[in-house]
């Protein structure tokens, strides 16, 4: 994706696909950030599915992204959520490590078959 077209395509994500943003800030600037969706799906249920998660790299290490996973968790369990469920990169073992220390679990693989 474009990155000078990110503002637009998150209003668009928000207004046609139920798409929501948590973040954390330090004064005027967004330092980590999750975007996720409450959603249904046949193989993980009743969900909020988390499709970023986000923090700058000087910020990392701070704890951020346990502070918004613990926030959509709780939104997941204030709506009768089964689960809150995310996606990660096969070798991005840092956040992976995050989040197995936050109560995930593996469960599936994700496959990807890119068209452009």
């Amino acid at each position: 994706m474009n990155k000078n077209n990110w503002n637009a395509t998150i209003t668009e994500m928000m207004q046609n696909e139920k798409y929501s943003i948590a973040g954390i800030m330090d004064k005027d600037k967004v330092v980590a950030f999750a975007g996720y969706r409450v959603m249904t799906s046949l193989h993980s249920g009743n969900i909020i599915y988390i499709d970023d998660l986000c923090t700058l790299e000087n910020y990392r290490g701070k704890g951020f992204a346990t502070q918004l996973l613990n926030h959509i968790k709780e939104i997941a369990i204030s709506l009768g959520k089964e689960a809150v469920v995310l996606d990660t990169g096969f070798t991005n073992n840092t956040a992976q490590k995050v989040y197995l220390k936050n109560g995930f679990e593996l469960t599936a693989v994700h496959l990807s078959n890119r068209l452009k």
